[in-house]
C-alpha cells in the first residue's frame, strides 16, 4: 500500500473512531435502568450527564449560567449537532481533518503534561547547584544581591533547566527508538 493512501486511510480511521466516540456520547449515556432527565427525539440524557456538562460549562464560564439557562442552551446545543448529523457535516473531509488536529493536540498535551509531572517529581535542586549557580552569576545577573535574597529564584531557574533537559533527553530518546526516514528533496528542505 502507498505510503499517502496508507496515511489517508489511517487518518481515516481515527476520524471515524473518534466521531464514533464524540456520536455515543452526543446520542447520551443513559443506562436502560436510569430513568433520562431529558429526552430529545431519540437522545436520552441522564440527570448525571446533565449535572456534567452544566458543571463543565460552568467552570469554562465561570458560573455565568443558571440551571435553566443551561438547560435551554443544553437543548438548543444537541439540537445543532443532530442537524449537523443529518447534513452530513461529520463526513465533511474539513471537518475529519479538523477533528484529526485536535485529537492530535489534545492528546500531546497529554502526554507532555504526564511527562512534565513525572520530570517534575524527578527533579531536584541541591543547595550545592544553587550556590555554585550563584557564584557563576553574581557579578554579572545578581549583583548587589546576597544569595539569601535570590536563593528561591535560582532554585527555580535551575529546577526549570533541569525539567528541560530531562524532556529533551525524553525527546531523543523517542527519536533514537523510532525508524524515521526522511525524503528533504520531496519536502522541499535543503540538506545540510
Amino acid at each position: 500500500m502507498p505510503k499517502k493512501i496508507k496515511m489517508q486511510y489511517q487518518k481515516k480511521n481515527i476520524a471515524f473512531l473518534l466521531i464514533t466516540f464524540l456520536c455515543l456520547s452526543m446520542v447520551g449515556g443513559c443506562s436502560p435502568k436510569e430513568k433520562p432527565a431529558i429526552i430529545i427525539d431519540s437522545i436520552k440524557i441522564s440527570p448525571q450527564e446533565f449535572e456534567q456538562a452544566y458543571e463543565k460549562e460552568n467552570l469554562a464560564q465561570q458560573g455565568k449560567l443558571n440551571r435553566k439557562e443551561f438547560l435551554e442552551f443544553y437543548i438548543n446545543r444537541k439540537l445543532m449537532l443532530k442537524e449537523a448529523e443529518k447534513l452530513n457535516l461529520d463526513k465533511d473531509p474539513q471537518f475529519l481533518e479538523n477533528l484529526q488536529i485536535f485529537w492530535e493536540q489534545a492528546l500531546l498535551k497529554l502526554v507532555l503534561s504526564r511527562k512534565i509531572n513525572e520530570l517534575t517529581l524527578a527533579a531536584r535542586v541541591s543547595e550545592e547547584e544553587i550556590e555554585s549557580y550563584y557564584q557563576r552569576h553574581k557579578d554579572t545577573d545578581y549583583a548587589g544581591k546576597s544569595l539569601e535574597q535570590v536563593r528561591e529564584q535560582i532554585k527555580l531557574l535551575i529546577f526549570k533547566i533541569k525539567q528541560r533537559l530531562q524532556l529533551k533527553n525524553w525527546e531523543n530518546n523517542l527519536r533514537k527508538r523510532a525508524k524515521i526516514t526522511i525524503d528533504y528533496n520531496a519536502l522541499g528542505i535543503p540538506q545540510e
